[in-house]
């Protein structure tokens, strides 16, 4: 199992868990005093009552499910009956005043970057959503349905549900992958990893002002391979067809397109420099498009 196939395991829920944590007294808890806090019996006796919880057997399933999760990415330890914050993880992951703050990308590390054999479906599903053509992306779970299908990757992403779907979706949201609108009355989502590769430029770049576009997308699939190169794209890749040599997919160039409009970043192409290529619409490319050097704005940390 995995948060993509665990319907209760929502960030918002593992969030609250993480959160309290952070400011517990040695970021640990005794698990039946974190259940009363945060699933008050209450709560969980209206959800039941009103049939939103198929698992009455289990008296707080979504706090539950959210602990297992939780312990599984190796979030959370479980030891003596109490729930602590993972010690292993990095200072600044851990830290009360930033932790918060930087959990996506905590998520992002355990999900993704840490040989979490547990998540490697979700790995593969967000891969696949960042690869599809933004310009043209499946914004519903009909849509995503009937791409699947086209694609003919079925029996490789496994994704059989439109609750799937909406696990990804808010999942997907949280971690800054991707956005959504409302379009003609309907909930639409757009796969959009702007704010990930926002959030993380000052790791991206590590203290140097200006590198070329090819290390960028080697660090960015390195830090989190749903990218271009990296393991689960590469996957990916391989079931729905290689992107032309040295082109970034739609997802990844509109992202850097607009960091560069909002003047987090400049794209340069530098003469005799090699390039890569950053479609736009229906795989246009002009010069704005052929770019060899990434520069950031931010100030050095």
């Amino acid at each position: 199992m995995s948060v993509l196939k665990t319907g209760l395991a929502h960030p918002s829920r593992m969030r609250g868990i993480f959160r309290y944590l952070l400011h517990a007294k040695g970021q640990r808890e005794k698990r039946d005093v974190l259940e009363r806090i945060l699933s008050p019996d209450k709560l969980v006796e209206h959800l039941a009552s009103e049939e939103k919880l198929k698992d009455k057997k289990s008296s707080h399933p979504m706090f539950n499910d959210a602990i297992r999760e939780s312990i599984k990415c190796k979030l959370l330890i479980e030891e003596d009956k109490e729930v602590a914050i993972n010690q292993i993880l990095p200072k600044d992951a851990i830290n009360p005043q930033i932790g918060d703050k930087l959990l996506p990308d905590t998520f992002t590390y355990l999900f993704f970057a840490s040989d979490n054999e547990d998540e490697e479906d979700f790995g593969r599903v967000c891969a696949w959503y960042l690869a599809q053509d933004i310009y043209d992306a499946p914004g519903t779970w009909e849509e995503v349905e009937n791409r699947v299908s086209e694609q003919k990757v079925g029996d490789f992403l496994k994704m059989s549900s439109s609750r799937l779907f909406v696990q990804m979706d808010d999942w997907m949201r949280y971690l800054g992958f991707a956005w959504g609108h409302t379009l003609a009355g309907k909930p639409v989502t757009v796969p959009d990893p702007s704010a990930y590769i926002k959030r993380n430029l000052n790791h991206l770049f590590n203290g140097e002002q200006e590198i070329t576009i090819q290390d960028f997308i080697k660090r960015l699939a390195k830090q989190c391979p749903l990218f271009e190169t990296g393991k689960f794209r590469e996957e990916v890749e391989t079931q729905i067809g290689k992107r032309e040599t040295n082109f970034l997919s739609t997802s990844t160039a509109f992202a850097l397109f607009r960091l560069h409009d909002e003047g987090d970043i400049q794209l340069e192409r530098q003469s005799d420099s090699a390039f890569m290529i950053l479609p736009k619409a229906n795989n246009q490319v002009d010069n704005d498009g052929r770019i060899s050097h990434i520069i950031w704005k931010g100030e050095k940390s």
